[in-house]
């Protein structure tokens, strides 16, 4: 298997067709379709179903596309760190997040390093909080910025950090007129939140069904920044992590803390026995000045602790959102 047999697999998988995924690549229409077929023999299993003139991708298909698309983006960054090395430009700098952190604290943090503190190139992808681990673990990540789970084997919590989940709405709305706003305040009301049902939205659906609080109609989304721009569009106020909410929220939108706290808990990750180098220590204490001034309630924690935060719903203590 070769990095070119990658590359026609996921064009194919992108463009839905044998015939434009060829014209894509430059190839010919039967050089593609052997280069499949051969990939499926080595593989052992079907990578496509044929329906018509267009192509589909198998059960198998699907779940090796996501592979094939990390291995060729390792092959990828490997030679793009070769080049680096030999016209002397150094190590790129490769940075692991999930998107509540890598979108509402990171970009203010690089903006403030001088850019004699960065290195000529930087990488910072956005990924599950457990995916953040294993690219962190792998050595495709010098550091990885996650929220819960963060108690990893082969990892070491170099920071942690944590701060109330919020409301976010529009300045208009009436919920602004509290300091604090009251669970109660949310009975009968249109609601924006996590689709995670294991972390803070399973704690705050509890405590809502215990004090016999019934909300309106609920829309789920699976980042905490679709919740916030789908409450500027629609009204509605959103249920979200305090990173997005303070670090992306747009003029006009209200950010206020709720009577009952449910911590979001976030930190730093690093492969165990690999010392840290100056300039992703600089960005880390960057990202932590800008969430120290910009979050309320945002508190640091001992990272001995990683390992009590439970992400359960069983669990006595209160959860971060992973998201």
């Amino acid at each position: 298997m070769e990095t070119r047999d990658l590359q026609t697999f996921l064009a194919v998988a992108a463009c839905g067709s044998i015939t434009k995924a060829a014209d894509m690549l430059g190839r010919s229409q039967p050089a593609v379709t052997r280069t499949i077929q051969d990939l499926e023999g080595e593989l052992g299993f079907e990578l496509l179903h044929r329906i018509g003139r267009r192509v589909q991708l198998s059960e198998e298909g699907v779940a090796f596309e996501e592979e094939a698309r990390r291995l060729l983006m390792s092959f990828t960054e490997l030679a793009a760190r070769a080049k680096m090395i030999a016209a002397g430009k150094g190590r790129i700098l490769q940075v692991a997040t999930t998107a509540a952190i890598g979108n509402g604290l990171i970009p203010t943090a690089l903006a403030e390093l001088k850019n004699i503190e960065l290195p000529y190139e930087t990488h910072i992808g956005h990924f599950l909080s457990s995916t953040v681990a294993q690219e962190v673990r792998s050595g495709r990540a010098e550091m990885g910025f996650s929220s819960l789970p963060l108690d990893t084997p082969g990892l070491d919590v170099l920071r942690l950090y944590s701060a109330p989940v919020v409301v976010a709405m529009h300045e208009g709305d009436a919920l602004a007129e509290f300091d604090v706003v009251p669970l109660s305040a949310f009975s009968g009301r249109r609601l924006a939140t996590i689709l995670n049902p294991l972390r803070f939205q399973s704690h705050i659906s509890r405590t809502l069904a215990a004090r016999g609080i019934e909300t309106g109609p609920v829309i789920r989304t699976n980042t905490a920044y679709s919740a916030l721009l789908i409450a500027i569009k629609t009204g509605v106020a959103a249920i979200i992590d305090p990173l997005t909410a303070y670090g992306l929220s747009p003029p006009g939108v209200i950010i206020r803390a709720i009577d009952i706290t449910v911590p979001f808990y976030w930190g730093v990750l690093v492969a165990q026995n690999r010392p840290l180098r100056a300039v992703p220590q600089a960005l880390v204490e960057a990202v932590e000045a800008v969430a120290e001034r910009s979050i309320a309630g945002f508190t640091r924690l001992d990272p001995g602790m990683a390992g009590q935060l439970v992400t359960g719903p069983g669990s006595s203590i209160n959860y971060g959102t992973g998201i």
